[in-house]
């Protein structure tokens, strides 16, 4: 097929000009490709989405040379993770006890990051269209793309087209692909708060006794406050004074007087805590990465880490393997260790939301388990290291359980295949 005079080509097209879109391009536009970038949104706002990097995802952040941007966005390193109970903190966990290697994990505004990303990207030489719409047809060769932006309409022309357009990603409907979203477990609320008095360096985790609290402070005195819990209180945070109770629940669960000061600094917002997975994420010179992929459960909060391990498994990709194989040589490594966090995800969510004899039978025999095995299998520490390596299968989830123990009760929490 002719290509029209006016057609640019591009060596990859990203649907998507967030954290996951803006860091591929980053990292394509680095590495010698020509990337065109499209995003919808004129600005980004605050829709209470993952800001927090567990250190394996801070490792992928590091080898895709991406640390000094998310500093420039006001990064916030957590060497330590600091848990609470009856608002008494515990001695804080240091990762680099157990993981040598460990960077730690990162706290990072969300749209800072989105906004720093968009500019580097763009300075990196990748052709941005912001606000945009588009349209694409698949031809013989790749995607014809029709992007309307503020300069007028343009056509280009790719082998490969990457969606990286979130849960709602409309280049995973253009793919033949769909969503469905695992059992909800529990609920989960976030806001964007000032004035909290916690340490800096370390993330906070306070328990209640169906759920928990997460904090992470970030730059300008701001922090980012979660609350999981279950679906009946959801009616008790909605309303006018929905972001006073929720200061006020979230608040009691810490020291007194860490939130004495707290005030709200953006909207309040709720969401489920489950999986929603993609049943498609691979087509024909396409794929999908971040949230479009595949969703994990958020009470894990292995989001922005599973982002930068995707573009880190597609950037290798591109230095080894055709264009054209690329898309479903992805699809088989994404499945494999997004299963593994989607699985553990089903496993570990239970022992911090679920109440009754039976949950408190399993969190005894999971005791008596990490006594014989400290690491469960290598899952106790996945926040670290990541899924790699890692078989969640039915061995794994007994072991995991301590099934495997003698005399040992069988549990009949799930798991989930793909």
């Amino acid at each position: 097929m002719s290509l029209d005079p006016g057609t640019t080509i591009v060596d990859t097209a990203i649907i998507g000009g967030g954290i996951a879109g803006s860091s591929l391009a980053i990292v394509l536009q680095r590495s010698g490709l020509d990337v065109a970038l499209i995003e919808r949104e004129p600005y980004f706002r605050d829709r209470i989405r993952g800001e927090a990097i567990h250190p394996w995802g801070v490792q992928d952040v590091h080898a895709l040379g991406l640390l000094p941007i998310l500093d420039d966005a006001g990064a916030i390193a957590l060497p330590f993770w600091t848990r609470y109970r009856d608002a008494e903190a515990a001695t804080p966990y240091r990762w680099a006890d157990d993981f040598p290697d460990s960077p730690g994990g990162i706290s990072v505004n969300h749209v800072r990051l989105q906004d720093t990303l968009l500019r580097e990207a763009s300075a990196a030489g990748a052709r941005v269209f912001r606000p945009a719409s588009a349209s694409a047809t698949l031809v013989d060769d790749g995607w014809e793309i029709r992007v309307d932006g503020p300069e007028g309409e343009t056509t280009l022309r790719t082998p490969l087209l990457v969606g990286a357009d979130g849960q709602r990603s409309a280049t995973r409907a253009l793919i033949g692909g769909k969503a469905t979203r695992d059992p909800i477990h529990h609920r989960m609320g976030g806001m964007l708060v000032r004035g909290i008095d916690l340490p800096r360096d370390s993330a906070h985790q306070a328990f209640h006794d169906t759920g928990f609290s997460m904090t992470y402070l970030q730059d300008d005195g701001l922090a980012r406050v979660y609350y999981v819990y279950p679906d009946e209180e959801a009616r008790e945070l909605q309303g006018a004074a929905a972001k006073d109770a929720f200061l006020a629940r979230t608040g009691a669960l810490y020291p007194a007087g860490a939130f004495a000061a707290a005030e709200p600094a953006g909207p309040l917002g709720f969401f489920p805590n489950a999986d929603l997975v993609s049943d498609r994420i691979a087509g024909p010179h396409a794929l999908l990465i971040g949230d479009a992929a595949s969703a994990n459960d958020p009470s894990q909060g292995h989001g922005l880490a599973l982002v930068f391990h995707d573009i880190r498994t597609l950037r290798d990709l591109l230095g080894s393997e055709p264009i054209g194989t690329i898309p479903e040589t992805f699809a088989a490594a994404r499945s494999r260790y997004y299963t593994v966090l989607r699985n553990h995800a089903s496993w570990a969510a239970p022992l911090s939301t679920e109440t009754g004899p039976e949950i408190d039978a399993l969190r005894a025999q999971i005791d008596r388990a990490r006594e014989a095995d400290p690491t469960a299998g290598g899952f106790a520490g996945i926040f670290a290291t990541g899924p790699d390596g890692l078989v969640a299968d039915d061995r794994a989830r007994a072991h995991f359980y301590g099934e495997d123990l003698p005399g040992a009760t069988i549990f009949s929490y799930p798991r989930h295949d793909r």
